[in-house]
């Protein structure tokens, strides 16, 4: 039997994915297979399968998933086409609109990154045997890279992560320090994400109003462990966990290292 994770991108396609930086963790921790979602032509009944983002995959192989032996890694939301439900007034997707709801059932488990996560799932009515990672999942390397980055030599600048990426809604965080008068430094999107997380710990802060209800959103929380002031809104997950307001730096780093760990042992139980 083998054990395959299925997602549409990688960290080499996409160096700044959040999804893509979980995904290669639980590949690297479990040994997993892994097959792009847009080169899937059939499935065998007899491996075990990790769904991730699976936008890309052909509809009709999508439709055989409730039939196979799998869980979902959950970064998004798979129940509207545009997988954007804060589109919906209160999030809430028109029952005519509603899709893959069999996928979530039919799962041994879904795990969702934060308790809004899964709010926005139980508030639609998706049935399934939902776990709350409560947070993302980090590489023990990533996070000793992160702690040998803290510096207290700050730039006096607020960065502002540029990316064409509209949800992450760059122009509204430079007209939010233009309208403050803030000074800001512009985070260059880089495949080396030594230097990004270099040039981000050099900032005092970071100023990060997005357009969507992300799932989560690691840049923010990266910021708070390389210790930047941060300037955001509350309408995305990791903002609306409890430790968000309370950690900072390394006691931050050190909450994410141990429920990385807690989380990896409870994908394992089902991996397994």
């Amino acid at each position: 039997m083998k054990k395959i994770l299925v997602s549409d991108f990688t960290t080499k396609e996409v160096p700044h994915g959040g999804s893509e930086w979980v995904n290669k963790v639980i590949i690297d921790k479990f040994g997993l297979d892994f097959e792009y979602s847009q080169n899937v032509k059939s499935f065998d009944i007899n491996n075990f399968y990790i769904i991730s983002n699976i936008s890309l995959m052909n509809p009709n192989l999508v439709r055989q998933i409730p039939n196979l032996n799998y869980i979902i890694i959950e970064n998004d939301y798979k129940i509207c086409h545009s997988r954007h439900p804060w589109r919906y007034p209160n999030s809430i997707v028109p029952v005519n609109e509603r899709i893959n709801y069999d996928l979530y059932e039919n799962a041994k488990a879904v795990f969702v990154q934060t308790t809004d996560h899964m709010n926005v799932f139980l508030s639609n009515d998706v049935k399934a045997n939902f776990i709350n990672l409560e947070s993302s999942i980090w590489s023990d390397e990533d996070l000793k890279m992160i702690e040998g980055l803290i510096n207290e030599n700050k730039n006096g600048k607020y960065g502002i992560y540029y990316t064409n990426n509209w949800i992450k809604n760059t122009q509204g965080n430079l007209k939010y320090c233009s309208e403050n008068k803030l000074p800001f430094y512009i985070l260059k999107e880089t495949k080396d994400r030594y230097d990004f997380l270099k040039n981000m710990s050099d900032c005092s802060g970071l100023v990060f109003y997005p357009l969507a209800r992300e799932t989560f959103c690691r840049l923010v929380v990266e910021a708070k462990c390389l210790g930047l002031d941060v300037i955001t809104s509350k309408n995305y997950g990791a903002s609306l966990e409890p430790w968000f307001d309370e950690l900072n730096k390394q006691e931050l780093i050190s909450f994410l290292r141990n429920k990385t760990s807690d989380n990896l042992d409870k994908i394992k139980k089902y991996i397994q």
